[in-house]
């Protein structure tokens, strides 16, 4: 049994990605690190929080809370978690004078969170990318960069320029981690989800001439243009094709499902509604799975800039193979 491993700063964090291959199912616990980071200057924030400002945090809060739904039921509604996850979930911020500086700590959140991701039927190298943007971009780490190579260059550049060496190789894992084309879907919508929670912040403070967020400075001009920022748009689609089923966990309502397409080692979530799927059916998904072989699925999938990021499997779909069967 591997030793646990504690990741309690920025340089044990990255000694511990570095050993991720020796650690087998054994993840990091992370122990008074990272922290929540946001310091808002202005002439209205001066160690206060105004009711807008509060409601940003608060929408912070319920992305943190949706992250974990979305990970641990496949539904990213709230309404989903208990008493005690909402509580394990929970952020508490000290607000210092001077600025608006709220701090607290993240580690128990990303234990929570990390706990409830598939890592286990992941490849070395997307744990680690999965890890990677867990952690830093739930912890406000390049938070608004884009994900295009140019930008995450961009930002690897300006963080060496700028940053201690420990923040640019932060900064540099997690622009690799972004840029990689086999970025597992959890990661997506980890990165989707900070993104939106830490907006919610910028869009609580209108008045702000500054802020801060885990030591990136956005000035005035760079937080109106946040502000008015688009999240990246979603499609749904429906599909019929051959996929492969990597796992499948059973819960009392419905089915989790890692699939993934022909040729592709990108994996992507799926869930059964037990409700309305085929009974008769069911069998065949586990048969799937038992025997690696691909089973052709209708299904509604979300997407984004083309890649799958979750999907809802509708039938096992046998219209074209009875059509081929009747077929002179």
């Amino acid at each position: 049994m591997s030793d646990v491993v504690v990741v309690d700063g920025p340089e044990s964090f990255l000694a511990a990605l570095d050993r991720i291959e020796l650690l087998g199912d054994s993840l990091p616990v992370f122990h008074g690190w990272p922290k929540f980071d946001v310091k808002v200057d202005g002439d209205r924030y001066n160690g206060t929080l105004t009711p807008k400002l509060m409601s940003g945090l608060v929408e912070f809060q319920d992305q943190l809370l949706r992250t974990y739904a979305e990970i641990r039921y496949g539904s990213s509604s709230i309404g989903k978690l208990s008493a005690a996850d909402k509580a394990d979930l929970e952020i508490v911020l000290a607000i210092t004078k001077g600025s608006t500086n709220g701090q607290g700590p993240l580690d128990g959140v990303l234990n929570k969170i990390i706990s409830a991701l598939p890592m286990n039927k992941m490849s070395g190298g997307n744990v680690t990318a999965l890890l990677i943007v867990a952690v830093l971009c739930l912890a406000g780490y390049m938070v608004f960069s884009g994900w295009n190579q140019a930008d995450l260059e961009k930002a690897k550049i300006a963080s060496v320029e700028r940053q201690s060496s420990t923040q640019a190789m932060l900064i540099g894992k997690l622009a690799d981690a972004l840029a990689s084309k086999n970025l597992p879907p959890e990661a997506v919508a980890i990165k989707d989800r900070a993104a939106e929670g830490y907006r919610s912040i910028v869009a609580g403070a209108p008045d702000a001439t500054s802020m801060d967020i885990q030591g990136e400075h956005f000035n005035a001009d760079e937080l109106e243009k946040i502000r008015t920022q688009e999240p990246l748009p979603k499609s749904r689609k429906e599909r019929r094709e051959d996929v492969y089923i990597d796992m499948v966990k059973r819960h009392p309502d419905y089915l989790s499902l890692t699939l993934r397409l022909p040729g592709s080692d990108y994996t992507f979530p799926g869930r059964v509604d037990l409700s309305k799927f085929d009974q008769a059916k069911v069998n065949r998904l586990f048969d799937s799975l038992r025997d690696s072989s691909p089973i052709r699925l209708f299904h509604y999938s979300s997407e984004q800039k083309g890649r799958i990021l979750r999907t809802d499997v509708i039938a096992v779909d046998d219209v074209t193979v009875g059509q081929a069967n009747t077929a002179p």
